[in-house]
């Protein structure tokens, strides 16, 4: 039965091809704004997460605030490490070193970040190869070094391996002992961190050789199981501040991070998502108007029909059924495009950005595209069809 009204449906806009082009039009721009916006506001996220896909969601940053009096006395040193250490939440901490240096392997010669480490993982980059730098290493400020996945690419291009190989820093000369691989988002997308840096060394090696006795930029520490990083922050900050006369700190954590991010993103969907429902309002209300110049144009045809025995219910159907197909068509042109731009918004303009290629939201967006369609069909063809199956037949066969 429905099959029947869909075909009188189709072939009733495909004999009307300026009108159903009108009022499919609205539909389509509408549909593929809100859905274009929608995959490019999912890949900018997925990009600015994928970012710090490396960094371990349970540590924390923290380091001197630039907004306050006396930036010398928020200084940090050694001893505000063995400070957070004493801590009772605190499982671990360790400075954190980074600096950038030319780094050469063979004929390379590179600009990378280099950056104190230790025994203790700050990141979930996956091994490779080789091994992590071990307690021993720190202890005894050894010349050794783990690459990162990019490193290992610009330095080694041609050696996915280069475990035993070494490479030099400055004057000194460091053993590649292990080589990273890259941080994964869900899972899935393999990614570089720009937390971690392209090589690790032990940071008694960096303090001692690169750092001499400059402050420390940041500390990192770990909570003890059940503390979140919430609370370890304020905590930590409260320890240094008391420890240096009042002086303010910043916290950075992975979780509050990503919090941020999704509720900014959602925020800028939810507008564009009203933006877009506005002119798709518009496109309801012109196909609601096409439709009622439609009724009068068929009302010979409607007069017709009901002659023939056709009820009520069989007319009301008829044009609701044209108002969905319209509706199905223009949300599916615009579901469409809208993907088509989204993602070649993702692929060509933000992962180059960021290397991050972000998977395209087929199923938000689909049920978005089909929910609007259904709205748009039952809101604006409801009026329209109900004028239809009201008419009188006498009357409308005398119309014209």
């Amino acid at each position: 039965m429905i099959r029947d009204y869909a075909s009188v449906a189709w072939q009733t806009l495909a004999a009307n091809r300026l009108r159903s082009f009108l009022m499919i039009l609205g539909l389509v721009a509408g549909v593929a704004a809100i859905v274009s916006i929608q995959v490019a506001a999912a890949g900018m996220a997925s990009a600015v997460t994928g970012l710090l896909a490396g960094m371990n969601t349970t540590a924390v940053y923290l380091f001197p605030s630039e907004r306050q009096p006396d930036l010398e006395r928020a200084l940090l040193h050694e001893r505000d490490v063995a400070l957070l250490r004493s801590l009772p939440d605190v499982a671990a901490a360790m400075p954190f070193f980074e600096e950038s240096s030319y780094v050469r392997a063979g004929h390379h010669n590179v600009l990378l970040s280099v950056g104190g480490a230790s025994e203790v993982r700050f990141d979930t980059s996956p091994l490779m190869y080789g091994r992590r730098l071990d307690p021993a290493d720190v202890r005894g400020a050894r010349s050794v070094c783990v690459l990162s996945a990019h490193a290992r690419e610009r330095l080694f291009p041609n050696d996915p391996d280069p475990v035993g190989r070494s490479v030099r820093i400055g004057d000194r000369r460091f053993i590649v002992v292990g080589v990273l691989g890259k941080a994964r988002i869900g899972g899935i997308i393999p990614t570089t961190n720009i937390l971690v840096s392209d090589v690790a060394i032990p940071y008694t090696t960096f303090r001692d050789d690169f750092a001499r006795g400059q402050p420390i930029f940041a500390i990192q520490i770990f909570p003890v199981p059940g503390v979140t990083p919430e609370r370890l922050g304020r905590e930590a900050t409260q320890a240094l501040g008391a420890a240096h006369g009042g002086a303010h700190y910043e916290v950075f954590d992975l979780q509050s991070v990503i919090k941020t991010i999704d509720g900014f993103f959602f925020v800028v969907g939810a507008l564009v998502t009203a933006l877009g429902a506005i002119s798709l309002v518009v496109a309801g209300i012109g196909i609601m108007s096409i439709m009622l110049v439609s009724i009068l144009q068929r009302t010979r045809e409607i007069g017709i029909r009901k002659a023939v025995g056709a009820r009520r219910l069989q007319i009301l159907v008829q044009f609701l059924v044209e108002a969905f197909v319209i509706s199905l068509i223009g949300c599916s042109v615009g579901l469409v495009i809208g993907l088509a731009v989204g993602w070649a918004t993702d692929t060509l303009l933000i992962s180059r950005l960021s290397g991050v290629v972000a998977p395209v939201p087929w199923l938000q967006t689909s049920a978005l595209a089909v929910g609007f369609a259904a709205m748009v069909a039952v809101v604006f063809g409801t009026y329209p069809a109900y004028r239809a199956a009201r008419l009188d037949p006498i009357e409308a066969l005398r119309y014209e």
